[in-house]
């Protein structure tokens, strides 16, 4: 009897950890938008907006927070002559996160979502 609830739990956990990496990936995902969309307002050709994709990704998965990396982009885009408005790139970043994990259906939406 023991080892049938240990395999349950096991597999609770196994659940638990897929959908966390999934809203993950969701939330990389709205990181890689916010990037692009970001690029595409300096005028930064696809491999440039893919190395900056590539920062910004690696400073969230350092730790950087949500509001740290829109301001960095903020910061960036003001630096080449672009107004930014915070609201916005909070929203398109979010936008792309939640178009992500509807996709991914009732198991994304368990437990918290990524915002960090």
């Amino acid at each position: 009897m023991s080892k049938l609830f240990e395999e349950r739990e096991h597999a609770a956990e196994m659940l638990f950890v897929r959908a966390e990496e999934a809203r993950f990936m969701m939330h990389c995902q709205g990181v890689r938008t916010l990037a692009a969309y970001a690029a595409q307002k300096l005028g930064i050709d696809e491999h440039g907006a893919g190395a900056y994709a590539h920062e910004l990704l690696s400073a969230l998965v350092h730790g950087t927070k949500n509001e740290d990396l829109i301001e960095r982009v903020r910061a960036d885009l003001e630096a080449g002559g672009v107004i930014a408005d915070a609201a916005r790139l909070r929203r398109e970043m979010n936008r792309s996160t939640a178009q992500g994990v509807y996709a991914m259906g009732p198991a994304a939406t368990e437990g918290e979502s990524p915002s960090t």
